[in-house]
């Protein structure tokens, strides 16, 4: 609605201009009109030819022949710009050579002629002709430059064709309907040097300007002894009121409300799986500390339970739930057990601990926003020069490249050309888009692409696996890799990977680094596991917009990386879903060629590292090819008698 009543007020200031004109100027300034309205939409033609009730008979039969020729040509006009200039050209031309064959040549008709040709060859330049489902559509590039031009073209001719001063004073008025006031003091520039050049005096552009910030004060010089007073100062408060006031976005308010909106999320979930649970984490704890002080400290067996803390982890957990998994044949298996548990009350540490962490990060991400809300009030405000109104702007402020997504009100079709540019002078960098429903999004471009395979395997006699995989491709090219290897195996070890797995997947969607990601994990885990089970995790971030890998071990099996020919292991120190900064968290570079291997332990305790990379140190070979042989390797070497449930994800670098 409020686009019509623009239209509206802008029309009746340039019909009502032209019938102060000579009548000449008139009839050529009509036909101006009529093709610029075209070019917007056909229906407005009807509005310039109001002025056939002010034309003599010949110049309505003109105007009316220029409507027609328009309507006649409009399937051409509307399919690039060269077209529509032949028909403006077409249309004027052949009213100044009837012009000419009625009231003889004047020197005027072909000045005006030239000078309107100039402003329409402008203001055709300032539309884009864009192609959309096979449907061609004109959209001004910037509206506002369409409205500027116009109304300098309608000062000059003002100027220099009547001595009307009210004209000029209601030019200016429509400056205010621009809303950008560099503009007004930029008129009343030219308007001065105007008054300059014609020896008149320079300081009645003072009231033109003022008239431009406040159309009102117009009431001062109008003439109230003629009844025209009347429609200009009804019109001055019309252009006054009709700016509704528009939706102003505030950077860091409405980042700040983004993230607290993630906070009751995670509250939500964490008081979810925290009224569940009715145990201490410290009973397991003890009872893990003493069969290690009472058993394996003096156990005389070499295996893998006695010299790798995850696997004994693994072991004795399986071994206090009471699970037939006695792999390592323990003499002392049948004591682990936790048989009772006689304390029943909740420990709020965890809820404390995770509202503690988010204290930090909506701290951290609440002073990125602030150090970057000019940058993005900047791009806002482009936009709104360009005729698009932003409604909503959601920034993730946690990805470690710049990454964030608008609403726009869909009044005007996208141009992405003209977004980009937006972006580019308001951030500095080249970025891309992509757009999904209705939000855009803005990235980084990516300096390098990554293919990617993965398998999951049962070991032998069971159906369902216990190792499960998650991957996630944002809409910058930001990956996310997760692989968890749940205790024992079958339904019951499948469940416990699938849950951390599905948890990373609701956490990734907030606004939060992954580092605090990963330990609101550890917080909603174990509450939710109750302290009696347990899945161990990979965690690999991948952004291919700085080159950049993020990897977290949480007692999972070695992860190999293939670079320059080398095989370079990274090895787990953290227990099963604790995150220790120092000896699990890696941030590594990643370069075209590279190899990433994520495992869990059915194959990492089977292949020695030098097998591994007798498998892989090709090259060449693809990220499938590279998992498919690693796969057939441990077939083959177990006699397809797999001995654990085994998963397996291979991540080339192009």
């Amino acid at each position: 609605m409020k686009k019509y009543l623009f239209l509206v007020l802008h029309c009746c200031f340039y019909i009502t201009c032209l019938l102060f004109l000579p009548k000449e100027i008139t009839l050529f300034g009509g036909i101006f009109l009529i093709s610029i309205f075209a070019l917007e939409n056909i229906i407005y033609i009807a509005l310039p030819l109001v002025l056939c009730f002010y034309l003599p008979l010949p110049s309505i039969f003109l105007l009316l022949s220029v409507g027609l020729i328009h309507l006649l040509l409009y399937p051409f006009l509307k399919k690039n710009r060269f077209y529509a200039l032949g028909v403006y050209l077409l249309s004027t031309l052949s009213a100044f050579v009837v012009f000419i064959i009625l009231f003889g040549y004047s020197h005027a008709y072909l000045k005006i002629m030239l000078f309107l040709l100039v402003l329409y060859s402008i203001i055709n330049l300032l539309y884009v002709y864009q192609k959309t489902e096979d449907k061609i559509i004109r959209i001004p590039y910037n509206s506002k430059l369409i409205t500027l031009t116009l109304l300098l073209g309608y000062l000059f001719l003002l100027y220099f064709n009547t001595n009307q001063v009210l004209l000029i004073y209601f030019l200016f008025i429509q400056l205010y309907l621009l809303q950008d006031f560099k503009y007004n003091l930029i008129f009343m520039g030219i308007y001065a040097f105007l008054l300059g050049i014609t020896k008149n005096n320079i300081a009645n552009a003072l009231v033109p300007t003022t008239i431009s910030f406040f159309p009102p004060s117009l009431c001062f010089t109008l003439d109230y002894s003629n009844l025209l007073w009347i429609p200009f100062a009804l019109y001055s408060f019309a252009v006054l009121l009709i700016h509704i006031k528009n939706q102003k976005i505030n950077v860091e308010n409405d980042y700040i409300n983004t993230l607290f909106d993630e906070f009751n999320k995670y509250l939500d979930t964490i008081n979810f799986e925290f009224n569940k649970n009715n145990e201490l984490k410290e009973i397991k704890q003890q009872h893990l500390e003493k069969i290690s002080t009472q058993y394996c400290n003096y156990c005389t067996k070499h295996t893998l339970c006695k010299t790798n803390m995850n696997k004994r982890y693994s072991f004795i957990s399986a071994g206090i739930l009471g699970l037939k998994q006695n792999i390592y044949d323990c003499p002392y298996y049948a004591h682990f057990a936790l048989s009772h548990v006689s304390i029943e009350h909740i420990n709020r540490s965890f809820e404390y601990s995770g509202i503690k962490s988010l204290g930090f990060e909506l701290s951290y991400l609440y002073n990125q926003s602030i150090s970057l809300k000019k940058e993005f009030q900047k791009f806002i405000h482009l936009l709104k020069e360009y005729s698009y109104t932003v409604l909503n702007l959601d920034i993730n402020m946690a990805s470690t490249s710049l990454y964030f997504s608008i609403e726009l009100d869909m009044q005007k079709p996208i141009i992405e050309s003209l977004l980009l540019k937006c972006a580019y002078k308001s951030f500095g960098e080249e970025l891309m888009l992509k757009i999904n429903k209705n939000k855009i999004y803005f990235f980084k471009k990516p300096q390098i692409k990554i293919t990617y395979a993965h398998t999951v395997l049962a070991k032998e006699g069971n159906l369902m696996s216990g190792d499960n995989y998650f991957i996630k491709k944002d809409y910058n090219s930001s990956y996310i890799f997760a692989l968890s290897d749940g205790m024992g195996s079958g339904y019951s070890a499948y469940t416990e990977s699938s849950d951390a797995l599905k948890m990373i997947s609701n956490l990734s969607s907030y606004h939060f680094r992954i580092q605090t990601i990963l330990k609101l994990l550890e917080d909603i885990y174990e509450l939710k596991s109750n302290y009696d089970r347990y899945a161990t995790l990979d965690f690999l971030n991948i952004d291919t917009a700085n080159r950049k890998m993020h990897l977290y071990k949480m007692g999972s099996s070695t992860t190999y990386i293939l670079h320059n020919n080398k095989l370079i292991t990274y090895e787990n120190q953290a227990l099963p879903l604790k995150l220790d900064e120092v000896n699990s968290a890696y941030e590594l570079d990643l370069f075209s060629g590279d190899y990433i291997f994520l495992l869990s332990d059915g194959i990492g305790d089977f292949i020695e590292p030098n097998e591994f990379y007798s498998l892989v140190q090709n090259t060449n070979q693809s990220a499938d090819e590279a998992c498919n042989r690693i796969i057939e390797y441990i077939k083959r070497k177990e006699k397809n008698n797999l001995k654990d449930d085994l998963s397996l994800i291979v991540i080339k670098a192009i």
